[in-house]
Formats: structure tokens, sequence, C-alpha cells
């Protein structure tokens, strides 16, 4: 392994602090102020210091009741080779957490906190190519990211206890064919600032940026390849780091984590993987939360008794029409319960963070190409507006299967968006 500052070794990991802590809140509040949805109602917090006007920037929600911590750590599944160096498969992965209190005050997380700290000039430099961050927008920089990436969690503070008799649930999120872990945060530390532990990884060979020993690789060639076959089992793979991590491997997690509360997430490719683990069938999987996944990848043989939530967009022109009817044929064969949003103005990029990068990115973000309508454009949701449906429902479900609140239970039952969603569920 190279070594880089501030960087703490374990048995099973090597960790690199990276991120930052995050306060989200009440799902759907901006919402509900701006329409009048019930949304609130249902998913009210404890009240902590919020972002001036109860509202936060990336999510348009209030802050959830814990502030928010991040780090990052390489994981090695020495189970499995890397096909193109040979050694193990090696993962740079991003934990978000809830925080103890000293977190708060303190400043938040950089963008180039994710690239190592910036450790070596040449993180930056090759995180700012064309294929890689610097492709989100053309003349993007990382000093740019800098001044201007929107979060509040703090980077490596200490992780919060639990309540009395209680651990926190885990999620394992899946990033997009191409992206990036750390392009998620509006969903990632929004969970974390209500009680849950989010771990997300790069899928070396399927991101398009990522630093494993000291090296930055970029998606493409064997790896690439093979990310049909790794993804679920890197998703698999987390789940049994964090286990041991919870077990001791990592003091900071050891004691705090609920194995038996996990639940699997992704966004296009990685909703296909996620939904592939749930057809795997691990039996620590308790929920799945799949976000316009690509599911014309195929290879799901079983019935899915697993509560899965299943969101989409409307316009989505990357899995388009065919995709969209796809994971509407998925939750009409899902035999656990099952829910289904469709956000009429979004697109495939609505379920991301990439509004930090460019503004103008397209399919879902700023003026975009209609699907509905070919040859038209449309206008989207405003970030803050789409991420906060998609927060709202999928920590309403979450909290649902994986913390048996009847209240979320409720708030499932019903459109809390009127018409910006087509909404059914069955449970």
């Amino acid at each position: 392994f190279a070594w880089f500052p501030n960087v703490h070794q374990s048995r099973y990991s090597t960790a690199v602090p990276a991120a930052c802590g995050f306060m989200a809140g009440t799902a759907g509040m901006m919402l509900a102020r701006r329409r009048g949805s019930s949304v609130a109602a249902a998913t009210a917090g404890t009240m902590v210091p919020d972002l001036g006007d109860g509202r936060h920037p990336v999510t348009g929600l209030l802050p959830g009741p814990y502030p928010v911590g991040v780090t990052t750590v390489q994981l090695d599944d020495h189970a499995r080779s890397d096909p193109e160096c040979g050694g193990p498969r090696a993962l740079q992965t991003e934990i978000w957490y809830p925080a103890a209190d000293e977190a708060i005050g303190l400043p938040p997380n950089r963008y180039s906190d994710f690239l190592c700290r910036g450790a070596l000039l040449e993180f930056i430099k090759r995180a700012e190519d064309p294929d890689a961050i610097g492709g989100y927008r053309k003349g993007l920089t990382i000093a740019e990211l800098d001044a201007s990436w929107q979060n509040i969690a703090r980077r490596d503070v200490p992780v919060r206890d639990p309540p009395t008799d209680e651990r926190w649930p885990v999620v394992v999120f899946s990033h997009g064919s191409g992206a990036f872990r750390a392009s998620y945060v509006y969903l990632t530390e929004y969970l974390a600032s209500q009680g849950y532990v989010v771990v997300a990884c790069d899928h070396v060979g399927s991101s398009r940026y990522t630093i494993l020993n000291g090296q930055v690789i970029k998606a493409g060639g064997a790896r690439l390849e093979a990310s049909q076959a790794d993804r679920p089992h890197d998703m698999l793979f987390l789940l049994k780091s964090l286990e041991k991590m919870s077990l001791g491997a990592d003091s900071r997690f050891a004691g705090r984590l609920d194995m038996g509360r996990c639940a699997v997430a992704g966004m296009s490719f990685g909703g296909w993987a996620a939904a592939k683990v749930v057809d795997i069938g691990d039996p620590c999987i308790k929920a799945a939360v799949l976000h316009c996944p690509s599911l014309a990848r195929g290879d799901l043989q079983n019935k899915v008794k697993t509560p899965v939530l299943t969101m989409i967009g409307t316009e989505d022109t990357v899995i388009g029409e065919k995709g969209n009817g796809l994971c509407q044929e998925y939750f009409a064969n899902a035999q656990g319960p099952r829910y289904l949003v469709e956000i009429k103005a979004a697109g495939h990029v609505s379920f991301t963070s990439c509004e930090q990068y460019n503004p103008h990115y397209g399919n879902g973000i700023g003026t975009s190409r209609s699907l509905t309508s070919p040859g038209e454009t449309y206008e989207p949701l405003p970030p803050t507006e789409s991420h906060a449906i998609v927060n709202s429902y999928t920590l309403a479900f979450l909290d649902a299967h994986l913390r048996a609140k009847g209240t979320q239970k409720h708030f499932l039952e019903n459109n809390h968006f009127q018409k910006e969603i087509v909404y059914s569920f069955e449970h």
C-alpha cells in the first residue's frame, strides 16, 4: 500500500480519510411549504441546527436529528483477484455515518477530501481530465468544486453511539456506470443524518475515477468487462467488511452497526446490481431501493419477496421507455411489499447530485431532451424538489422495513406530491 497523510490502517482496510458530515432532515418539508403536501407530518424528526431557513440546498429538506461524519477506506477482497494487476480486488469506499456532537461547528468536507485530500498533485490533475471528474463539465476544476461543493458532512469525526439497546442499520449503495461514489450526497448524507450508516464504493473499472494503493484508475479495460459479474459481489463484500468492522476490526464502528438490518440501494447500473443482490438471496438483506435501475441487463431469475422501492423518471432517455417498462413489470411481478414512484418531470440524472458539477448537465438537470415528446425539450423539476421526493420515500421505506416504524408505513400508503408523481404500492 501507498501511505498518505492522516492514513489509518486496520486489519481489514486501509482507511484514507476523505469526506465530511451532513445534517439533513424532515423529508419533504420544502415541497410541503410550497405545495401544501402532508409529507412533513409523517417524517418529523428532532430539531437540530439547520442552514438558516430549515432547508438544505441539495436535498430541499430539513435536517435530520444527527450530524454526519464521513471517512474513506480502501477495502481489499482477497477472495477475488483483479483481472489487470493480479492482486486482490480493491475498492475505495466511502462511509457516511451519524456523528458525535463534536462534529457540529467543524468545517464541512471539501471535494478534494474524496481524492485522498489531494495528497499528491497527480490525484488532482488526473481528476480534472475529461474522462474523469472533469468530464462533468468542460473546464471544471477540483479547486472550483472545493469552493462550491454543498455538503455538511465532517471528515473523520467520531461515530455517534446509537440510542440505548439499538445499533445503526446499514445501507450499501452502488453508483451508476461511469459515475463516482461521491456523486449521490443528496441521498447518502441525508440517510446518515437520519441514523443510517451508508457505504458506497467505486466499482473499479466502472467508476470514472478512483485511487487504489496510491494509483489513479479510470474506467475501462478488463475490469469494466467484468463489472456486471463483479458489482453484486462488491456489494456483498462491503456488507461482510462492515460486519468485521462492527465486530472490532475498526474500533470506530465496533458494536455500533446492526448487521441484521441491512438494505441495498443503487442507481442505474447500481440499481441493477442491488436487484441482483436481492436475486442472490443473501439473508441479511431486508430491503432494496432501486433508482432508475437498468433492468435490461437481465440475469434476474428469482421471484422478489424482499421489500423493494423502485423509483423512475418519466423522461429518462438512458433506460428509455423499455427500461421504465421493465421497472413497472418488476414491480408488478414482485411478491413482497413493493412500491413504485415515477417522477414525471425527471430524467436519469435527476437521481444524482450531478447538478453540483454542472447545472445544465441534461437528462433531468437543466433543460433536457424529452423522452415522451421526441425532438422537444422539457424543464425538469429543480434538483432540490426531485431530491426531496426521492429522499421522502426512500427514508419512509427504509424506516418502515428496517426499523418497523408504523408511521412510515402509513406514509407509504399515500401520494404526497400530487401531480408531480405517479405512485403505486402493495404491502
